[in-house]
């Protein structure tokens, strides 16, 4: 014989209760983290993908943009190098064509008008200095010490510059023999 449960009957001691509205809450909140588990595994596959090929691409990024600097590192002492060797040709050419531009004529024909009627020049030593003036060493031979000094006035008001009278010697004939550096500038 087969043996069928007693129903047990006694409600008193325990009730029976509606539970099921906390079994749909329950498992619409198993369902509901399940989704949100499932929705999480998503991004991160997804985004963790992207996130990895991200970091992948950055790091090539700053690896090119250190070999951009190293290049620009070279290529700008290439070019301090030439441009060194171009300021050297570049001075050399323009230092000549300033001696060749040097109007001679209209320096000798300042010392001339600057010179009393008895005194001349016995030596001139003309060097080009950086600035475009040409420095001068003159020996000049004056009758008198006065003779000298109205050369040395003339030459203030021609505009030379930088005027030093660098030792005085008499000659045999009595003359007075000086040495002079100064500087002129020409008008370009």
């Amino acid at each position: 014989m087969t043996t069928t449960p007693a129903l047990n009957l006694n409600l008193a001691t325990r009730p029976l209760r509606n539970r099921r509205l906390y079994h749909v809450f329950l498992r619409g909140f198993v369902l509901l983290l399940a989704v949100l588990a499932g929705a999480t595994a998503f991004v991160l596959l997804k985004y963790g993908g992207e996130a990895r090929k991200l970091k992948a691409t950055s790091a090539e990024a700053r690896a090119l943009q250190a070999e951009a600097q190293r290049e620009d590192r070279r290529l700008a002492a290439d070019i301090r190098r030439v441009t060194d060797l171009s300021r050297l040709r570049v001075e050399l050419v323009n230092g000549i064509i300033l001696k060749k531009s040097f109007l001679w004529t209209g320096l000798f024909s300042e010392l001339e008008k600057a010179l009393p009627g008895p005194s001349y020049i016995t030596a001139l030593t003309p060097a080009f200095t950086a600035d475009g003036s040409v420095a001068m060493h003159i020996r000049v031979t004056s009758r008198s010490l006065d003779d000298l000094m109205a050369f040395i006035t003339n030459l203030t008001a021609r505009g030379f510059k930088d005027i030093q009278v660098g030792g005085e010697t008499r000659s045999d004939e009595g003359r007075l023999i000086a040495e002079i550096d100064l500087r002129y500038e020409r008008a370009l």
